[in-house]
């Protein structure tokens, strides 16, 4: 058996999973082929491993161009030829509003295979008009499977008219192993700042809410809690100008910005943090830095609307979940973090390890097994008529955010 991965890029927490589905694979006898529409651009520039280094059967049909330089139709139809090519008895691709899920559903359309799409998104991630969503409830009945995060998931593609038994979870997971061997390899190099901090990684963007955090910390600093901590930004983004404005007399005192960091680098930092902070208004589909935090062990202090919060935090266990849009509650959970001990944080810490002990790879790999299993045991998804009109047409849009 061959299977095929199809994504518009596969960067950052890609190759690692990757490579670890592979080698899972093939003691099951089964091929994995990778295919990658673009090779430069994404929100995850800044991250410059090589796939081809990491696994081989690994083929990027654009590999000098952006996905905003590739048209859609473009995109579709070399997709399909390269499956063409490949022939894969089952195909797994991003999301349908993507190139790489329109033209999966149109080639395991017209070739009797099944496609299991992989996605994080819930309806109020990406809210779309009623046609559009009615539009791709007739794509969805062409699919055979899907591949998501957790239960907190389930409703939005019950929605889009899955049925429990094609939904499995997997998708969103990081290499705990990792982090927390990493974390104890770097626990007697110099800490990397002087004094406690609270971390905040991620795109500089309007989504992230980091703005209404500073003015947030600057009130809680203001009061003069018993255990203060700085707060320290690694990231970059269209926003950064404005939050070094918003910091003010703070910046460089306790509000502190470090550049983009590689996942090796950012563990030195995991291991010396009080704890991880992610304020997000919306859009943010589940938040991975979450599950690094978690794996490396430290509280976290997560907006309730970050696709991961009902998931892996539980509040005031192993850290606290927040209203992002009230700047007044997101400065209630920094002063209650605040007024903790170290040891207090630690513990919390501790607790985030346990919980996030069980979405490593393994549960990746066993997802995705579990889907091939269910494709391959049904017949194939007929789905309606409009469903393969419109998917004769649809090649997908990108829209990074």
């Amino acid at each position: 058996m061959r299977v095929a991965f199809v994504h518009t890029d596969f960067r950052l927490y890609w190759p690692a999973r990757v490579k670890a589905l592979d080698e899972f694979l093939k003691e099951k006898g089964v091929t994995l082929s990778v295919v990658e529409i673009a090779g430069k651009g994404s929100p995850y520039s800044f991250d410059n491993v090589s796939n081809k280094q990491l696994f081989l059967d690994w083929c990027i049909l654009f590999p000098d161009e952006a996905m905003e330089q590739i048209s859609p139709d473009k995109a579709v139809r070399a997709v399909i030829d390269k499956l063409n090519k490949i022939k894969p008895d089952v195909v797994f691709a991003g999301a349908v509003a993507f190139p790489s899920g329109a033209a999966a559903i149109r080639w395991c359309l017209l070739n009797r295979k099944p496609v299991i799409i992989f996605d994080n998104a819930r309806l109020e991630d990406v809210p779309r008009a009623f046609y559009i969503n009615w539009a791709k409830k007739q794509l969805y009945r062409l699919v055979d499977a899907m591949l998501i995060p957790a239960s907190s998931h389930v409703s939005t593609f019950r929605y889009f008219g899955l049925k429990t038994e094609q939904l499995f979870f997997g998708i969103n997971c990081v290499d705990n192993q990792f982090f927390s061997d990493q974390a104890n390899i770097f626990s007697s190099l110099t800490v990397p700042h002087n004094h406690p901090y609270l971390l905040a990684i991620g795109r500089q963007v309007r989504k992230k809410n980091w703005a209404k955090l500073i003015s947030a910390y600057i009130a809680v600093r203001k009061t003069d809690p018993p255990n203060p901590f700085d707060l320290l930004f690694i990231g970059d983004g269209p926003e950064h100008d404005v939050l070094m404005n918003a910091s003010g007399d703070e910046i460089n005192r306790s509000i502190h910005f470090l550049p983009f960091k590689s996942q090796q680098e950012l563990c030195v930092y995991y291991k010396h943090a009080e704890g991880l902070v992610l304020p997000s208004l919306y859009g943010e589909t589940w938040g991975l830095v979450v599950n690094e935090a978690m794996a490396s062990g430290l509280p976290v202090l997560v907006s309730g609307k970050c696709g991961c919060a009902e998931t892996l935090v539980k509040h005031e266990n192993n850290g606290f979940v927040f209203e992002p849009e009230d700047q007044t509650l997101i400065a209630d959970v920094l002063e209650k973090f605040m007024s903790m001990s170290h040891k207090q944080r630690k513990a919390m810490g501790e607790i985030s390890k346990n919980i996030i002990d069980e979405w490593g790879f393994e549960r990746f790999c066993k997802g995705v097994w579990k889907a091939i299993e269910f494709v391959c045991s049904e017949n194939k998804r007929s789905g309606t008529l409009s469903g393969k009109i419109i998917s004769n047409f649809w090649n997908g849009r990108y829209n990074p955010t």
